[in-house]
């Protein structure tokens, strides 16, 4: 369920020819869905449901903390956004990997150690973003969280 998207305007997705192109930015509400403990010590794995894109990414649990069922905003951007800070989380990197799937298109980046991959079916909503394009992650709860 996505429960908010900008509108194509503001996100920067504009249509050229047949498709659509963004200018490197995604931002979607998402829930968290899943809490795992990895396997190295003090890093947290997150499972967010964002309706068309599904993302997974893992963190040290000092710098995020998420309970299942909260609600986020995740966004990716090449541009850095405005945040909170102490609140949100922001974290800069680079896309490893961008991948088309019999029915997904992926995309991996890589936190300088921390591993995000993004699943879509929408193609538009990756479409913006290049191998080893400078990114920047932000998750920021939602004022609606249980837990905020």
């Amino acid at each position: 369920m996505v429960a908010h998207e900008k509108s194509l305007e503001e996100a920067g997705v504009r249509s050229e020819g047949t498709g659509f192109q963004t200018r490197g930015f995604l931002e979607v509400r998402c829930r968290v869905v899943e809490v795992a403990k990895s396997y190295i010590p003090e890093v947290v794995l997150y499972t967010v449901d964002c309706g068309d894109v599904k993302m997974k990414f893992d963190i040290h649990s000092k710098l995020l903390k998420l309970k299942r069922d909260d609600e986020v905003t995740v966004s990716i951007s090449r541009d850095a956004p405005e945040f909170r800070k102490g609140v949100d989380l922001l974290a800069w990197g680079y896309v490893m990997s961008l991948k088309r799937g019999e029915s997904s298109y992926k995309m991996v980046l890589s936190l300088w150690g921390y591993v995000v991959v993004v699943e879509t079916v929408r193609q538009e909503a990756l479409s913006g973003f290049n191998f080893m394009d400078k990114v920047y992650f932000k998750v920021a709860k939602s004022s609606t969280s249980v837990g905020t």
